[in-house]
């Protein structure tokens, strides 16, 4: 049920949408440490493999009455959550700062209201328009001359970064809007673990690429940043979204997530030594006013009822694995 803030039930869910939004802004963090010791592909095996056996039991009440008819949705789901999302997003993190791929990543609103005009044929009034075209312009500053030139010796590999990033991004709106019936059928949560469980299993084609050697030369901090991904921003990420959307309804959760992007560039900067540029700052500013100005035009009217809990693809309360 929706709460108001000051009702039984809002201050359980305002610290639980706090805590999803700061392990979901750090999660580019933990994952670009990462990237620096271990391999893309190795890495996403072993992180995905830890999130789907922890994410099993809550696949249970989805499975007893799943309709075989949801199959291919669900594999598509699976498949653009967990290896559209994660596979370009990690990669490009080996060739982006964390502070980059955070506010690249806050493009996701739009790429849904782009996506949804697309496919779904939904109507995109003219201010949203405006601020995507904001938001495109501050990804064109995030990717000046000033991020070519740095870190790589001035090879293309930041703008390649950059592009695998904003695909990941677009995928993942893309898994917000096939998921949307699968949440409305079977609930949010449970049809989220299922999407992520199903595309879980391509990644089993390449566990050969984990060498056990590797994992056992993992630092301790390795190790703990491992299961900040897996087991912090994946499941427990989940989990606690569900209840900030059940408590306090999605529109206000969906407000926390403007919050993501500062406990990003702010865990860079403290954790990785990343400096906020002058124009990263200039390029984040826009993205963020452009996404902001987008999904308020979008903004449905406000329902007679509540709304329902965790509906995937409202504005600012996407269901789903970052």
């Amino acid at each position: 049920m929706d709460q108001s803030p000051g009702r039984p039930g809002s201050a359980a869910g305002l610290a639980s949408g706090l805590t999803t939004v700061l392990m979901w802004g750090l999660s580019p963090v933990a994952t670009r440490a990462l990237v620096l010791q271990v391999a893309p592909l190795p890495l996403l095996v072993l992180r995905v493999m830890i999130a789907a056996v922890v994410l099993v039991p809550l696949c249970v009440p989805l499975l007893r009455r799943f309709a075989w008819s949801s199959a291919p949705r669900m594999a598509a789901a699976g498949l653009l959550g967990m290896v559209g999302y994660n596979l370009p997003v990690t990669i490009g993190l080996a060739w982006v700062p964390a502070s980059t791929a955070v506010l690249l990543l806050a493009t996701e609103p739009i790429w849904i209201l782009l996506l949804s005009r697309a496919f779904l044929a939904e109507r995109v009034p003219r201010w949203s328009w405006g601020g995507a075209g904001v938001a495109a312009a501050g990804v064109a500053v995030l990717a000046g001359p000033g991020v070519l030139s740095g870190g790589s010796g001035g090879s293309g590999r930041p703008l390649a970064g950059i592009g695998l990033i904003l695909l990941g991004t677009a995928l993942f709106g893309a898994y917000t809007i096939v998921l949307r019936p699968l949440s409305d059928q079977y609930g949010a949560v449970p049809a989220a673990a299922t999407s992520t469980l199903a595309g879980a299993l391509p990644y089993l084609a390449f566990a050969g690429t984990l060498a056990p050697g590797q994992v056992a030369r993992l630092p301790a901090a390795a190790w703990g940043e491992l299961a900040f991904t897996a087991l912090g921003a994946t499941v427990a990420g989940l989990l606690l979204w569900s209840v900030a959307v059940a408590r306090i309804g999605p529109a206000a959760a969906g407000l926390l997530l403007y919050l993501e992007p500062v406990a990003g560039v702010t865990g860079a900067a403290v954790l990785l030594g990343e400096r906020l540029s002058a124009r990263m700052a200039a390029g984040g500013l826009l993205v963020m006013a452009g996404v902001t100005v987008a999904w308020w035009a979008h903004r449905p009217p406000r329902p007679a009822g509540p709304a329902p809990a965790g509906a995937p693809g409202a504005p600012g309360a996407p269901a789903g694995i970052p």
